[in-house]
C-alpha cells in the first residue's frame, strides 16, 4: 500500500474541545478511503484539516503533521491556495455558485490563469463527461445552475471540483441530501474516479462505505479505534466497539429515556420537535429519535451539539429510517 496522506499525531481543539487527540495513520494512494464513526466523533473535523478549512472556524486550533508529496499542509507558511488546488472538495449540500452551468467548471481553471476559450471548452466537456453530466446538460451549458436538480448540481460541483486538476478529493457526506437515485449517481462516479485520484469520504452510511471503500478508519471521540483494508475491517474487525457500530448494536443496551418518532417530518420540523423533547427531559437523561429524513441525519446531531448536547450514536435501522441518540446536557 502506498500512501499519500500521512497523518501524524493530529490533534484538533475547538476552543477547550479536543475534537481530535493523537491521530496518527497512514491514507493510501488512489484508493477510497472511508472516514466512519457516529455523529460528533470527529470525521468531519480530520476531513477539514486535509484542506485547512478548519482555519474558517473562530477559536479552531491544529496540531501535529499532515504531510501530501513531501509538504506538511498544516504549516502555516505553505500557500494554502495550493493545497485547496489539490484537494477538490465534494460537500455535504449542493453549492453551485450563482452563473451558468459552464462558468462553474470553468471557474477554476480561469484563476489558475487559463483564458484561451478552446482550451476551457475543452475542460468544461471533460469534466462533466467525469461527473456523468455532459449528456444531460450539453445543450444547455449557458443555462444557470440553480436550474439543475439537487443530484445534477452535486454532480457539477463534483465536475467544478475536479477541473482545477486535484490530486485528492475530499466528500463530506457527500449523498446525506440526495435521493437514492443520485446517489447511486455519485457513487458510481467516485468508483470510476478511484484509478486516478486518492479519495476521502465521510460518510455515516455504513452500508455505503461497504459499497465505496478500499480502506476504512474508525473514528470514536475523536479516536481512531481501528484503521485497515476494508474488506478485513468490515468481515473480522479487531475491535468489539467496530464490531458493534457495523452492526448497529451501539449502545444498543443503552436505557433510553424517552423515544420520538419523526419519521414523515422533514427539516427543521425534526431538529425542532426533537428540542422540545429534550427541553422536557432532566438533564443528563437520553432520547431516541427515529427520522426518514436524511437531511435530519446530519443536521439534527449538529444542532443538537451546537446546542450542547451530547450524540451518543446516529445509526441507519434500515434503507428507509435512522436512529439518533442524544444526552441532554
Amino acid at each position: 500500500m502506498k500512501s499519500h496522506i500521512s497523518i501524524r499525531n493530529v490533534n484538533a481543539f475547538y476552543s477547550d474541545h479536543q475534537a481530535l487527540k493523537g491521530i496518527t495513520v497512514e491514507i493510501p494512494e488512489k484508493q477510497i478511503t472511508a472516514i466512519i464513526g457516529p455523529s460528533g466523533c470527529g470525521k468531519s473535523t480530520l476531513l477539514k484539516c486535509f484542506n485547512r478549512l478548519i482555519d474558517l472556524t473562530d477559536g479552531a486550533r491544529v496540531s501535529g503533521k499532515i504531510i501530501v508529496d513531501d509538504m506538511d499542509v498544516l504549516n502555516h507558511s505553505i500557500d494554502i491556495t495550493d493545497v485547496r488546488r489539490r484537494m477538490g472538495l465534494l460537500p455535504q449540500k449542493p453549492n453551485p455558485l450563482p452563473m451558468s452551468i459552464y462558468d462553474n467548471v470553468a471557474y477554476g481553471p480561469r484563476i489558475h490563469g487559463i483564458k484561451d476559450k478552446k482550451k476551457l471548452d475543452q475542460m468544461v466537456e471533460k469534466y462533466l463527461k467525469i461527473a456523468g453530466l455532459w449528456d444531460e446538460v450539453k445543450d444547455r451549458l449557458k443555462s444557470p445552475a440553480s436550474k439543475l436538480s439537487i443530484g445534477q448540481q452535486q454532480r457539477l460541483c463534483l465536475a467544478r471540483g475536479l477541473a482545477v486538476e486535484p490530486e485528492i478529493i475530499l466528500c463530506d457526506e457527500p449523498t446525506s441530501a440526495l435521493d437514492p437515485v443520485s446517489s447511486q449517481h455519485i457513487e458510481q462516479q467516485l468508483l470510476k474516479l478511484k484509478s486516478d485520484y486518492t479519495i476521502v469520504i465521510v460518510t455515516h452510511n455504513i452500508h455505503q462505505a461497504m459499497r465505496l471503500a478500499d480502506y476504512v478508519i474508525h473514528l470514536y471521540l475523536g479516536e481512531i479505534v481501528e484503521h485497515g483494508a476494508a474488506n478485513e475491517v468490515f468481515e473480522n474487525p479487531k475491535e468489539e466497539r467496530t464490531r458493534a457500530y457495523i452492526d448497529g448494536t451501539f449502545l444498543s443496551d443503552m436505557k433510553v429515556d424517552e423515544e420520538i418518532d419523526l419519521k414523515g417530518n422533514v427539516c427543521p420540523y425534526n431538529f425542532v420537535y426533537a428540542k422540545q423533547a429534550l427541553h422536557a427531559l432532566p438533564k443528563g437523561k437520553i432520547l431516541r429519535m427515529i427520522v426518514d429524513d436524511p437531511t435530519a441525519v446530519t443536521e439534527v446531531p449538529r444542532g443538537m451539539e451546537a446546542d450542547g448536547h451530547e450524540i451518543l450514536s446516529v445509526k441507519q435501522r434500515n434503507k428507509k429510517e435512522w436512529e439518533i441518540i442524544i444526552k441532554k446536557q
